[in-house]
């Protein structure tokens, strides 16, 4: 008979797999229209702005779901949320699959960024309640690195995929598979040890125990806690932009302004993404060992924002230097697992899912802000210089709202990786 130390820990990594294999699908569907741009294009008569808005659905919805998911997921718990959710995310993506036009296709991409926007919030809580508080850190970062596999299958992978055959087929499947993962997590994952007669990790206070009817005072106190947004701010500078490159333009930019073919492109975003993935753990792993958050946030955010330079300044690179510059801004844009970790250790415990969700906005707005954004700037800028230098141009954004992360980082409150919500501020 298994002892409670050997249930617990299997229900602990049972519950994450399921979770984190959701968390996959979110990034595998973020970064898809960066390889699929072409055929999308000819497919459904779509020019650069459209493209850009199609691809920034996704973005607009799984933003204004951040704070609604943290919300439920404090209130009902991660089960009863991921589950719906991806049942959501199998629909919408056996629509986009079906979709006969761009207008179809943008709704199916709305619906899929609804479902896809219930799996972070959800395994965050979920990490908060199974998880030791020394861990966080570490398992925030090995959800990067895991996420951040579904980015990679969207890069290369996907390309090969598309040369060889149709993507409606593969989308089918997909979506097939993500209501199969639904039914799976909706009936293993458990929201509490205590839920499967197992001792808490993590005790619950009165507070917590009554928090589901009071969210309203829980999200006000999150948002007023003035140590919460430089998360937001970090998130929406940083990861804003590297999604936005590698979710729909690093293909286009790497075709139009270095001359790389369209798999080489898709290569260099790919080990962009698996960067990212490998600097998630290193970042997490680093952040617990010292028991610091700040000083590591600062000096990652600073390196990324520089790596910047060399593609957007013409720099003549090999191809060989062009994967090591793609490498240098993933492996750096990892920064922002760590506002995860401190946006649960600056706020009450109970509020793990709000807080989450608060800075997790940022992300997301700055994705669907920034992407829309290069997309406009190049349909406009199109009519009087050609494609390729209008979407150069465009692509200086990036490095101006990580700007605006540096200085975020700097902001950040130290937790010495621990909860401070006692302390005041």
């Amino acid at each position: 008979m298994p002892t409670p130390e050997h249930r617990l820990s299997r229900l602990r990594w049972t519950g994450y797999g399921l979770m984190v294999a959701c968390f996959m699908l979110a990034f595998f569907h973020r970064n898809a229209p960066a390889a699929m741009a072409d055929a999308l294009a000819a497919e459904w008569h779509a020019g650069p702005a459209l493209l850009g808005a199609i691809s920034a659905s996704y973005f607009w919805v799984y933003t204004a779901m951040q704070v609604p998911t943290g919300i439920l997921v404090d209130q009902f718990g991660p089960r009863r949320v991921i589950a719906p959710g991806m049942a959501l995310t199998g629909v919408g993506t056996l629509a986009f699959a079906l979709a006969p036009d761009a207008a179809w296709g943008a709704a199916a991409r709305v619906l899929i960024g609804l479902g896809v926007a219930f799996p972070f919030i959800s395994l965050m809580k979920f990490a908060a309640v199974w998880f030791p508080e020394r861990q966080f850190a570490t398992v925030s970062g090995l959800t990067v690195f895991i996420g951040n596999l579904g980015a990679a299958l969207a890069a290369t992978p996907l390309v090969w995929v598309m040369d060889h055959t149709a993507w409606q087929p593969l989308f089918v499947g997909l979506g097939l598979a993500t209501l199969g993962l639904a039914a799976l997590t909706g009936w293993l994952v458990f929201d509490r040890p205590e839920h499967a007669g197992l001792p808490p990790v993590h005790p619950p206070t009165p507070a917590e125990q009554g928090a589901g009817s009071h969210w309203r005072e829980g999200l006000l106190q999150v948002l007023r806690n003035r140590r919460t947004w430089p998360g937001f701010v970090l998130n929406f500078g940083l990861a804003g932009g590297a999604f936005g490159f590698a979710g729909l333009w690093g293909v286009p930019f790497l075709e139009g302004s270095y001359g790389l073919s369209k798999a080489e492109a898709a290569a260099q975003t790919g080990l962009l993404v698996m960067a990212c993935a490998v600097g998630g753990l290193v970042i997490g792993r680093m952040s617990d060992a010292l028991g610091r958050r700040r000083p590591v946030m600062l000096a990652w955010t600073v390196a990324h924002t520089l790596l910047w330079l060399p593609w957007l300044l013409h720099w003549q690179l090999t191809l060989w230097q062009h994967s090591l510059l793609s490498a240098g801004l993933g492996f750096t844009s990892a920064a922002f697992a760590l506002t995860w970790a401190v946006a649960k250790e600056v706020n009450a415990p109970r509020l793990a899912g709000i807080a989450a969700g608060v800075v997790n906005t940022g992300a997301f707005l700055g994705g669907a802000m920034i992407q829309q954004a290069i997309g406009v700037w190049v349909e406009w800028r199109s009519a009087t210089v050609p494609a390729s230098a209008a979407l150069h141009e465009g692509v200086w954004l990036i490095p101006l709202t990580c700007v605006f992360g540096v200085v975020a980082a700097w902001c950040v409150t130290e937790t010495y990786a621990r909860n401070i919500s006692h302390v005041r501020a």
